[in-house]
């Protein structure tokens, strides 16, 4: 009786790692749509500060530094991480000359080696190299040049760290995913 409880209880190696596989897939899936959310949200806030600023200044003739560096900040951030969101919904740019008469395969193959060969040494230098960067950021908790603006410039600056990261992580993910689907 108690063998049988001992090898009921031991877990085939391969099935425990589909399982971090799969918990690795339902992670990314949730961080790339709280990602989504929150580019709907900085695109909200782009588009009320600049209609609130434009109004402010030619109807009211008054400008706040502040309001201006939100809009500024929440574009930057904006722009930096629906990189991120084009990219895992595969709606980036292409130049797709051959790609509509290729297979649904052929297509796939050159997608994972475009990955493999492009977009992990690209992003992959790019978190490199905008990491010593964020790091001063953070250190000398960079704030707006103008005078009375907002601070917290570092943070938007963390999304040069965030958007390479979020690519690599997103890159690891289709090639696990395409290994597996392989093997099986």
């Amino acid at each position: 009786m108690t063998g049988l409880a001992i090898a009921g209880s031991q877990a085939d190696p391969l099935q425990h790692g589909r399982n971090h596989v799969l918990q690795f897939g339902i992670f990314m899936q949730n961080l790339l749509r709280a990602v989504r959310w929150l580019c709907m949200g900085l695109a909200v806030i782009v588009f009320a500060g600049q209609l609130a600023m434009v109004l402010m200044r030619y109807l009211l003739g008054v400008g706040f530094v502040e309001l201006q560096d939100a809009v500024s900040y929440s574009f930057a951030a904006l722009v930096a991480l629906s990189v991120t969101v084009t990219f895992d919904r595969d709606r980036h740019v292409r130049v797709d000359v051959f790609r509509q008469t290729w297979s649904e395969h052929v297509n796939l193959l050159i997608d994972r080696a475009g990955d493999l060969l492009f977009a992990l040494p690209v992003f992959g230098l790019m978190l490199w190299a905008a990491y010593p960067l964020v790091k001063s950021s953070w250190l000398i908790l960079e704030g707006s040049q103008e005078t009375g603006g907002l601070p917290g410039l570092f943070v938007v600056k963390t999304c040069l760290v965030i958007l390479p990261a979020l690519i690599l992580l997103i890159v690891l993910t289709r090639l696990v995913g395409a290994v597996r689907r392989s093997v099986s």
